[in-house]
């Protein structure tokens, strides 16, 4: 367990700006790395007297100093593909599980032990049962001076016997 724990705590020290990259991915907007389309336009009008244009050419009149000067950037965002859409999907939700993680390694690591120790409790399963069974009965046998095998009858249940029945078994096999 401890080199579980020793392994997981280098990745995640070792990473390096993946683990940036990962965490503040939530928050980022819908990335696009290429626009489709940039129009970029300036557009300068200067009349010191006298003027009057159209046809498109816009301007009607003038007369004396007008000074006029425009700037317009647009972009046009390219769609993105299935595969990108998929990868920032993930992206973001690998984001979101490490701050969730991160926050209850923080704030509540009592419920953090506890559901640990149920998936421990359940991976365990029969072995642990019956191994508490036979140690109760181990000490129940050396406390009140009974016999052995009649302490560990007592302690252990029909499960549990035909568990160490299948571990016999197989030791028998090999």
């Amino acid at each position: 367990m401890k080199k579980i724990i020793l392994i997981c705590l280098m990745s995640f020290f070792l990473t390096g700006c993946s683990l940036v990259k990962t965490i503040t991915a939530p928050f980022k907007p819908v990335q696009n790395t290429l626009p489709q389309q940039t129009d970029k336009s300036k557009a300068k009008e200067i009349c010191k007297g006298k003027a009057v244009w159209n046809e498109q050419g816009e301007l009607i009149s003038c007369s004396a100093g007008y000074y006029r000067y425009d700037e317009n950037y647009t972009q046009k965002e390219r769609k993105l593909t299935l595969k990108e859409k998929v990868h920032q999907l993930l992206d973001r939700f690998w984001g979101y599980t490490l701050i969730i993680i991160i926050l209850l390694v923080i704030f509540c690591p009592s419920a953090l032990a506890f559901i640990g120790g149920r998936i421990i409790e359940g991976t365990i399963g029969i072995t642990g049962k019956t191994l508490k069974a036979v140690i109760r009965g181990v000490q129940n046998a050396r406390k009140n001076g009974k016999d052995l095998n009649t302490a560990l009858a007592t302690e252990l249940d029909t499960e549990n016997k035909n568990y160490i029945a299948k571990i016999k078994e197989q030791e028998k096999i090999k």
